[in-house]
């Protein structure tokens, strides 16, 4: 996740051909709405361009409110558009930032309430577009400059680049902005270095399972019923509460990995049908699997409630681009069970995908996984749910919160614990002592800690 996509504002009933794209004009309270969105009159940045996208779209300029970037702190940057042409249905756009030496670093296609909530199948021929983006290059961003292309897409396909510089792959080079690293006095970025983990990512114990599992989506095994689940997934850059409440179980055997999403959400909607089709731009879930930890050669794997799959493999960071390698095509078996309907306007309760992913299908690329996992070893895993909402908008949450908007950061991956029967740590529920008896018991256990006056918190605090 991959990356927060958000695709329409209101959808429409869901046709034969499984559309999920509103009615493009705006009725007249969304246009209200959006209206310091869409000027009258000509826009006049202060950074003017004269891009064009075949004889559709113009690229005009763009402001910023800094004219030079330092990692960690947010910068605005907004786009002028001017439509001389309908897109067309299923038309959006992307925008990607690059380094110095050009390696593609982060994708922000969903970032702004213009890619919220009127998208470029929406315009109109005539309109003038303001389209503002607020960024933050990562704490480990290495390069003096962040260069930024842009452009459109519809399934595999680019708009053309008709005028203006470009990468020959149908994406404009609209900015190239100065970035202030630790030689201009800028604060020192957090080096990340793979293996490295930051103390705040989480760990699952993964138990091996004692019997057989059934893949059907009921998690009615005696050993699902044991299986510790993750603390609730939270906001994938604030890392506070967010819904949709979810929770993932995981267990493991001699030739497969198995995966629990247990999903709250009122409202499921997933129109896709084919293998590979852009799951995240709906509901679905998301794992990404590091076996060795070092940032390369990973993999991911999106299940929709619909049961469709997508999965893909990447030998670096979010290379190679857009999508990694798609042809990528495991014998992963998944089933949903749903609780309401998909794709209707009724309240839902929610959704549970349960998966096996064979270890054989991770021994792929250049440095693949040696087989299944050692007991007590561990792997990098993340886990993602994309949420479309009712009014086109979607939200996500995390296990392990990647802290940007981008999900593609291997070093922010969780951990998975893989033990076995004998190995695993007793069930037990912690037990609140008073502070007097914690007090004294600490004392006995560490005389040498000067402890603090008897207002010690409680010992049953998450660990890290």
């Amino acid at each position: 996740m991959r990356h927060l996509v958000v695709p329409s504002l209101l959808f429409c009933l869901v046709c034969v051909q499984a559309c999920v794209e509103q009615s493009p004009d705006l009725t007249p309270s969304e246009r209200e709405a959006l209206r310091e969105y869409l000027p009258s009159e000509p826009p006049k940045p202060s950074h003017q361009l004269d891009i064009r996208f075949e004889n559709k779209v113009r690229l005009l300029g763009y402001d910023i409110d800094t004219e030079t970037v330092t990692p960690g702190v947010p910068f605005t940057i907004t786009w002028y558009w001017h439509v001389q042409k309908r897109l067309g249905s299923g038309w959006l756009q992307f925008t990607h930032l690059a380094d110095g030496a050009g390696n593609d670093r982060l994708n922000q296609d969903a970032n702004g309430v213009i890619r919220n909530r009127y998208q470029a199948y929406r315009w109109k021929a005539g309109e003038y577009i303001r389209d503002p983006q607020t960024i933050t290059l990562p704490n480990d961003w290495n390069s003096d400059r962040v260069v930024f292309y842009l452009g459109f897409w519809h399934g595999e396909h680019r708009l053309r680049v008709s005028q203006g510089p470009n990468d020959g792959n149908n994406r404009a080079r609209a900015a190239s902005i100065p970035v202030r690293l630790e030689a201009q006095g800028a604060a020192t970025p957090t080096a990340i270095v793979p293996g490295d983990v930051p103390s705040d990512i989480p760990t699952l114990i993964v138990q091996k399972a004692m019997g057989s599992i059934t893949i059907d989506g009921n998690l009615d095994e005696a050993d699902w019923q044991k299986a510790v689940p993750t603390q609730p997934l939270v906001h994938p850059i604030s890392a506070t509460a967010e819904e949709p409440y979810t929770r993932v179980r995981a267990l493991w055997g001699d030739e497969a990995l198995f995966l629990a999403f247990e999903v709250q959400d009122d409202f499921i909607q997933s129109t896709f049908s084919k293998r590979d089709e852009h799951l995240w731009t709906q509901d679905c879930v998301e794992v990404m699997v590091d076996p060795d930890g070092d940032g390369a050669n990973y993999f991911e794997l999106q299940v929709s409630p619909k049961g469709v799959y997508f999965d893909t493999f990447y030998e670096k960071r979010r290379l190679p681009q857009p999508f990694g390698h798609t042809n990528w095509n495991p014998p992963i078996e998944a089933r949903v069970a749903l609780r309401g309907q998909a794709n209707d306007r009724q309240s839902d309760q929610g959704y549970t995908v349960e998966m096996r992913i064979p270890w054989a299908a991770l021994q792929h690329g250049s440095s693949p996984a040696i087989g299944k996992p050692l007991d007590g070893s561990t792997w990098r895993v993340a886990f993602y749910v994309m949420d479309i909402r009712p009014d086109g908008s979607q939200r996500a949450v995390a296990w392990s919160p990647p802290r940007e908007g981008d999900f593609h950061v291997p070093n922010r991956f969780g951990r998975l614990r893989f033990v076995s029967g004998e190995t695993a740590p007793p069930s037990f529920e912690p037990i609140e002592l008073p502070p007097k008896i914690t007090r004294s018991l600490l004392e006995s256990l560490r005389p040498s800690i000067k402890l603090p006056p008897p207002s010690l918190p409680s010992l049953n605090q998450p660990g890290r």
